[in-house]
Order: structure tokens, then C-alpha cells, then sequence
């Protein structure tokens, strides 16, 4: 029977290996993505800070989950893009 215990904390040990390998592979993937697209992470970050001073300085532009989702997806140009249909009246 000893040789079924070391049989069985091998297959453990083994499993756990597989696992952190796993883990290791799932965190590099990650960490590559998020390199990819922090610029656009940042951009977006920046533009809705943005958004909030344009409301703080008077210009009252809605804040709708339209024009958050297009000031997130677009950055600065997608600001830009609310900002100038609110001031044509367009929208928001």
C-alpha cells in the first residue's frame, strides 16, 4: 500500500503543476493585452475626465449611456464628436 500513497501524491503534485503552468500562461496573456491597449485604456480615462470639466464649465452636456458609450469607445474625438452635436443642438 506505500506504493499507492506516493502514486497518488505524484498524481496530485502533477495536477498541480499542470494548474500553475496554466495559471503562469493565463497571466502572461493578460498582462500582453492589457500592454495593447492601455493606450486606448488612458485615452478613454482622459476623454471622460473631460467630459465632466466640459459639464462643470457650463456646457451642460447631457450625460446619457449614449453619449458616455461613445465618449468611452471614441476618446478625445468621440468628446469631440458630443461636444459639437450638442452645440448644434443635434443631440444631447
Amino acid at each position: 500500500m506505500p506504493g499507492v500513497r506516493v502514486s497518488v501524491w505524484c498524481v496530485g503534485m502533477i495536477i498541480e503543476l499542470i494548474v500553475l503552468v496554466i495559471a503562469i500562461l493565463a497571466a502572461i496573456v493578460l498582462f500582453m493585452a492589457v500592454k495593447k491597449l492601455w493606450p486606448l485604456i488612458v485615452n478613454s480615462a482622459i476623454a471622460l475626465a473631460a467630459l465632466w470639466i466640459v459639464n462643470l464649465m457650463g456646457l451642460h452636456v447631457a450625460i446619457t449611456i449614449w453619449s458616455f458609450l461613445i465618449v468611452l469607445i471614441g476618446g478625445l474625438p468621440g468628446l469631440a464628436l458630443v461636444v459639437l452635436l450638442h452645440v448644434l443642438g443635434w443631440a444631447f
